[in-house]
């Protein structure tokens, strides 16, 4: 039998830690265990593979282990790297991180320093990544008021990073009910007011409620006005303005609705 096991995991931070639940008894028993996404799965040959249904009890088991044992600071960086949508590599990354890290005595929560290990050199890499995009969305997002002040607001990410974008807002917006909704992946982020959010999947009923918006000409009004207000016209330079603000984030922007079509 095959000493390479590829264990195929739903695309999503409870999928890969499922599957690292699930890869650890495999590779204690001597499988050289690797985990892919389905979605990205490609058939290789002299492995063999298996397929892991998400399990948000083990995922949960998996999270509660690294905040623990290895601090909150490896933990964000691991939901940082399986948010990413272009690191196929992103699962076997996390795995090789975790058992390191867990199988050490004591618990390397310094696991994220070891600049010389290959593993580390590539999670920071993804990371990085996909923390430009979240740093970026926390201004790109905008709101707008539903029928029973609820504000709700739409963004395409690249990344997977809806999850992490909770905290802030959270902090932002405590007293608010409020929802973000990933268009491209089909979840929202539920915020009621004063607890903490939570991700919803079927997006249905908000798609529905967002197009009652109470009055929104009168908010998009009041920003783009006061967009155009503090704009100095002598400083244009649309270049810059490409590279800080793209136009694939435009689309979910009140301020250029005006000239950017849906």
């Amino acid at each position: 039998m095959d000493d390479r096991l590829i264990l195929l995991c739903e695309d999503s931070t409870d999928g890969m830690f499922t599957a690292v639940y699930d890869g650890w008894t495999f590779q204690l028993h001597g499988k050289e265990v690797e985990i892919r996404s389905t979605d990205e799965y490609e058939p290789e040959l002299f492995c063999s593979f298996r397929r892991i249904e998400t399990d948000p009890e083990k995922a949960e088991k998996v999270v509660s282990s690294v905040r623990k044992k290895l601090g909150i600071r490896v933990y964000e960086d691991i939901c940082y790297v399986a948010a990413s949508s272009r690191a196929v590599d992103k699962g076997t990354v996390i795995f090789r991180l975790l058992w390191k890290a867990l199988r050490s005595r004591p618990y390397r929560r310094d696991i994220m320093e070891e600049l010389t290990d290959p593993w580390v050199i590539r999670a920071l890499k993804i990371r990085i990544q996909v923390w430009h995009e979240f740093h970026r969305m926390l201004g790109f997002v905008r709101f707008r008021e539903l029928s029973g002040e609820i504000l709700y607001s739409e963004i395409t990410p690249d990344n997977d990073i809806l999850a992490l974008l909770g905290p802030h807002f959270e902090n932002r917006f405590p007293n608010e009910n409020w929802m973000i909704c990933d268009k491209k992946r089909k979840k929202v982020l539920v915020h009621p007011r004063q607890k903490t959010s939570y991700l919803y999947y079927p997006v249905s009923r908000a798609e529905k409620n967002a197009s009652d918006l109470a009055q929104p000409e009168e908010y998009e009004e009041l920003w783009k006005v006061f967009c155009r207000q503090i704009t100095i016209h002598e400083r244009k330079n649309p270049g810059l303005q490409g590279q800080m603000l793209p136009l694939k984030y435009r689309v979910n922007m009140t301020e250029f609705t005006e000239t950017v079509q849906p």
